[in-house]
């Protein structure tokens, strides 16, 4: 998968990265710097943005330390408090270039989230 299509603008920031797997340490500085209400509302929706990605049939893999299935889990649940963090990375199946992609989840609505992923993983 190349660079993510145009409709990739309305989900916020989605970038391309090298490997899957939020880092914890750049996790960890961001709950530092980010109140603490809005760290919870948005790992939360990340949560169920992660959990709904990863039994979908059009995403090969998916990362996120939150998930029990997540080989960071054990380690990001006893570093990171109240959440795991805004970033999902997910890895569509099938396309030209199957690559991975950060979702920024930007705020706590997660049914709105899973709407527009559906929308875009529904034109793979």
């Amino acid at each position: 998968m190349g660079a993510p299509s145009n409709n990739a603008a309305q989900f916020g920031p989605l970038v391309a990265v090298a490997a899957g797997g939020p880092p914890l340490d750049r996790l960890a500085e961001l709950a530092e710097s980010m109140p603490a209400g809005e760290w919870r509302a948005r790992s939360d929706a990340a949560q169920a943005v992660a959990c709904y990605l990863a039994c979908h049939p059009r995403v090969a893999a998916v990362r996120y330390p939150g998930l029990t299935s997540d080989p960071d889990y054990q380690r990001a649940s006893s570093t990171l408090r109240c959440g795991f963090g805004p970033w999902v990375d997910v890895c569509p199946a099938g396309g030209e270039k199957p690559g991975w992609l950060r979702l920024d989840v930007t705020d706590a609505d997660a049914s709105a989230w899973v709407y527009r992923l559906e929308e875009l993983l529904a034109e793979r």
